[in-house]
């Protein structure tokens, strides 16, 4: 078997407490430590979520989105959409009159939608918090005001981005911030981040409303007055946090939980089941092989590339997740046309989860989209804006086409899973396009090969890159894939060795509650996080 030769990078975090993954060691330790004394996986969540927008202002920060699923005491899992809507001043038109065709990657034309995460914390807060919100964000105002050592990822992530924001005058706020003096803070150097830190500490004195509807929210327009952003007061006033129940389906004895629409969480559960119908049809040995897995996924991407957006302009159809739904999709699936097309950018966002001995738990995912997202930041504030809404399509028929106050297709999904009504782990990961993909190999690591969280993220894996707008064309796979995706092709699409444990793969954690009662986690060994046991 392919994973009696895969080496453990690590040993899995285990508590008889509680357990917090994220892609950082900083954000790790102050979410376990936010449990030591004695706050909840919500408490912990929100000090854990501030830290990263410190500690990886380059992957989130707080101009950009979060999602969440929530499980506490026992009750129904939650679904959260922390994500900002695209501001009523922009629209097609608004573009069209501008010259621009295409919706540029970076840049004030790129940041077309509110900032949504700091909504997040007072939501997450006031529904499940038994801790101030002042208290929560203190030890990430310490991070960023007294500076913490930048990690090579983090210094290699400004240097690339340098390379795109050294000139432009738009930039000229990112150079100030992100690299003092001029040059890129080496690995190892102590980062401070003093404007982000006075943000911060605002947010804690005067609540979380400041940003959307007071002294902050004002602060936010002046500061980006003449960047050529369009974003006003009622952009910001109007941002809500919505919730729901999640989506699911079973899957082998397991209950699979995934985010709703604007995420492409619906994805993974069409492609579970999928599976299932696959399985069905090969009565024989009821397995199916890595193609067949593949072939899947294609399926269920040329299906999310036609009907996931705002749920506000375009609903799901009522009957996708249902075992007739998949099988049709099987049987009257389109060839599969290569497009020779370049791939958009994998997109930087940060995945971290927390559970607890009770089976309380987070899934959560925020991000800025494309590394440090527009390069775009309100002046003396800290933080940059996201470009999650570049994602828009200008094309009036485009499902995704942008209007004013509308959410984008959402790359971001957060995955949870119980058995038998009880928790057992919630995943995700980073990776733009390709999150769903990675939730499925985990998954099936997880429940058909019976690993843990730790060596479930030590396997090797594949994707084929594409967004909504193109096709795949290509397999990225890992170096031990090799024997098992053998030639130039496989699966109808052309196959590329990335080499062992690429950040292309994404960056994921997992926690998991086991049968005796213990929490467990494990951290990605492609990106800088840590699992932290609760002690």
């Amino acid at each position: 078997m392919l994973k009696e030769s895969i080496f453990r990078t690590r040993p899995d975090a285990m508590s008889l407490k509680g357990v917090t993954a994220t892609s950082s060691l900083q954000a790790s330790l102050i979410g376990s430590k936010i449990m030591e004394r004695g706050g909840n996986v919500v408490d912990a969540a929100i000090a854990a979520s501030a830290a990263l927008c410190v500690t990886q202002n380059n992957l989130c920060g707080l101009g950009g989105d979060m999602f969440a699923l929530v499980r506490m005491e026992g009750k129904d899992i939650v679904d959260y959409n922390g994500s900002g809507r695209s501001f009523f001043r922009t629209s097609i038109e608004h573009f069209q009159r501008l010259g621009i065709k295409n919706l540029p990657s970076r840049g004030p034309n790129s940041a077309l939608t509110v900032p949504g995460i700091v909504s997040m914390w007072k939501t997450l807060n006031r529904d499940f918090g038994t801790m101030e919100i002042s208290e929560l964000l203190h030890p990430a105002i310490s991070l960023a005001s007294n500076g913490f050592p930048i990690s090579h990822n983090y210094s290699s992530s400004i240097e690339t981005t340098s390379r795109i924001y050294g000139e432009p005058k738009e930039f000229q706020e990112w150079n100030r911030i992100f690299r003092p003096g001029g040059r890129t803070p080496l690995p190892g150097e102590i980062f401070r981040q003093k404007d982000l830190a006075a943000t911060l500490s605002d947010i804690s004195r005067d609540g979380p409303d400041s940003f959307y509807n007071g002294n902050l929210a004002d602060r936010i327009i002046k500061g980006l007055e003449g960047t050529g952003v369009v974003m006003d007061h009622e952009d910001l006033e109007k941002h809500r946090v919505t919730k729901e129940k999640p989506l699911h389906t079973d899957y082998h004895g397991h209950r699979i939980y995934e985010t709703n629409p604007n995420t492409q969480g619906a994805t993974v559960l069409l492609w579970l089941n999928i599976i299932k119908e696959m399985e069905e049809e090969n009565p024989a040995s009821g397995e199916i092989d890595l193609e067949d897995v593949i072939n899947a996924g294609i399926i269920s991407y040329q299906w999310r590339n036609r009907h996931i957006t705002d749920p506000d302009h375009l609903s799901l159809p009522a009957d996708f997740l249902t075992k007739r739904y998949a099988g049709d999709l099987l049987h009257s699936q389109e060839k599969l046309k290569n497009n020779n097309g370049e791939n958009r950018d994998s997109g930087d966002t940060t995945y971290f989860s927390i559970c607890d001995y009770q089976g309380n738990s987070v899934s959560i995912i925020q991000s800025n989209y494309m590394g440090f997202g527009s390069g775009v930041m309100p002046k003396s504030l800290g933080f940059v804006l996201q470009n999650r809404g570049s994602y828009f399509s200008l094309d009036n028929s485009h499902h995704n086409s942008l209007k004013p106050g509308k959410r984008t297709f959402h790359t971001l999904c957060a995955a949870m899973v119980e058995k038998d009504g009880d928790f057992r782990y919630s995943l995700g990961t980073m990776g733009g396009d390709i999150q769903p993909q990675i939730h499925v190999q985990m998954i099936m690591n997880l429940i058909d090969s019976g690993l843990d969280p730790q060596l479930s993220l030590d396997m090797p894996r594949w994707a084929f890159p594409g967004s909504i707008y193109e096709k795949p064309n290509t397999l990225i796979f890992e170096n031990d894939l090799t024997s098992m995706i053998p030639g130039k092709r496989f699966a109808g699409l052309n196959t590329k060795n990335i080499g062992r444990y690429s950040s292309q793969a994404g960056h994921a954690q997992i926690t998991a509650l086991t049968d005796s009662g213990s929490t467990m986690g494990g951290s990605d060994p492609r990106g800088d996080g840590v699992a932290i046991p609760v002690l």
